[in-house]
């Protein structure tokens, strides 16, 4: 009898370790599967291969490098490295023969380390022979890599088939925008509830979508098969809350606290408590409760809030009835006339053009409030009819 339950409780703690793993995998595709598809579409790396790779070296992105360095990848610093770097144990050794800590790239983002990990395959030498394989064909590129060199252990190409095949990715290397269509299952009102195109995804471990423009409680209730009373108690909203593109709109209850391991946020000029519960997943009284807040009160710039452990004292507060301030709009420099007499009667005038470089992790969505204009008129002062954008390009802002 003894031995019965003994087995029974290795079944029990194996099948749940498999059922977190599960649940890691899930979340982790959900909120990568957009770069990889953008990667792919960039560079002809296939998502799947992309996104099992990430999988299998961050170990979904619970690894020390891809919390503490935003390396999904692995990614070793090399002699031509100039960025941030982050020291890790892994597998280099001293004359003596004694394991020293490595030094690997750091990045700002997953996102970029996503974008990065694509270059590093684009002008290796010995990757080129992978790009004549089509992006369908991730078995031919799965064992290319390891035919290349790229991970010392030999099952790595057989671990990266089986965790596409595990998870359906080759799914998403027939995909060709980043954007997924939300398609409610079994509404109860199919008449009114047309498929939209919003981008579903997971913030701390919660399913969420992306807010389109224009997007308000009221219609999301019916687009999502919420009742409206539920979805406003899901995002601590009012009915008349204000939506902006690229909210995070939550279709489950939020956290008690952050289950990723940062563990305080910074409060900038433009934060807030509200925004703050919205950032991270974590229901507002929750958030209030951790950092020892009175509802309604908002902590000051430069203070901690807490994310996952309880605040030891509260945070310095902003005076009541303080406005949030947010970045204002550059002003565009007055031009210069040759001659200075004429500007004391009545000058020409002429108008100057602001332009914003993309960097990693820029969106039409943040770039929009940088500069106080709707995506909307960022899209078509610049001609887009997408929003996808490319690190480097040019955008007219004014």
């Amino acid at each position: 009898m003894k031995k019965k339950i003994i087995g029974m409780g290795i079944f029990l703690c194996v099948f749940l370790c498999a059922c977190a793993q599960s649940n890691e995998r899930e979340t982790y595709i959900e909120l990568y599967k957009h770069i990889a598809i953008e990667e792919m579409n960039r560079s002809g790396i296939p998502a799947s291969i992309k996104l099992a790779q990430g999988i299998l070296e961050s170990a979904s992105g619970t690894s020390t490098l891809a919390v503490k360095a935003n390396n999904h990848f692995g990614v070793k610093c090399g002699s031509r490295w100039s960025g941030a770097t982050y020291y890790h144990f892994d597998d280099d050794y001293d004359r003596n023969g004694n394991l020293i800590k490595s030094c690997f790239r750091k990045y700002q983002s997953p996102e970029q380390s996503y974008r990065a990990h694509t270059e590093f395959l684009m002008s290796g030498a010995r990757y080129e022979f992978l790009f004549s394989y089509p992006k369908t064909d991730y078995k031919n590129w799965a064992r290319g890599l390891k035919k290349a060199g790229y991970a010392t252990n030999p099952k790595y190409a057989d671990l990266l088939i089986k965790i596409i095949q595990d998870t359906d990715l080759a799914r998403f290397d027939k995909m060709t925008e980043e954007v997924i269509v939300y398609e409610p299952e079994n509404p109860q009102n199919p008449d009114k509830v047309e498929a939209v195109t919003r981008r579903k995804s997971v913030n701390n471990q919660i399913k969420i979508i992306l807010a389109a423009a224009g997007d308000n409680y009221s219609e999301l209730s019916e687009i999502l098969d919420i009742p409206l009373s539920k979805l406003l108690k899901y995002n601590d909203a009012k009915p008349s809350q204000v939506i902006q593109q690229g909210d995070y709109i939550y279709m489950q209850p939020k956290r008690k606290k952050y289950r990723y391991k940062k563990e305080f946020h910074i409060v900038k000029k433009e934060d807030n408590m509200y925004l703050l519960s919205q950032k991270y997943g974590i229901k507002l009284k929750h958030i209030y409760k951790r950092n020892r807040m009175e509802s309604g009160t908002e902590p000051a710039a430069g203070q901690r809030i807490y994310l996952r452990k309880k605040a030891k004292t509260t945070p310095k507060l902003r005076p009541k009835n303080t406005p949030i301030t947010t970045p204002p709009k550059p002003t565009p420099q007055k031009p210069q006339t040759t001659n200075p007499s004429e500007t004391e009667t009545a000058p020409t005038p002429t108008t100057t053009t602001t332009l914003h470089i993309v960097k990693a992790g820029d969106t039409l969505y943040n770039i929009s409030r940088k500069y106080n204009m709707t995506v909307e008129a960022l899209k078509k002062l610049n001609g887009l009819t997408s929003n996808v954008i490319k690190i480097g390009q040019r955008l007219k802002v004014n």
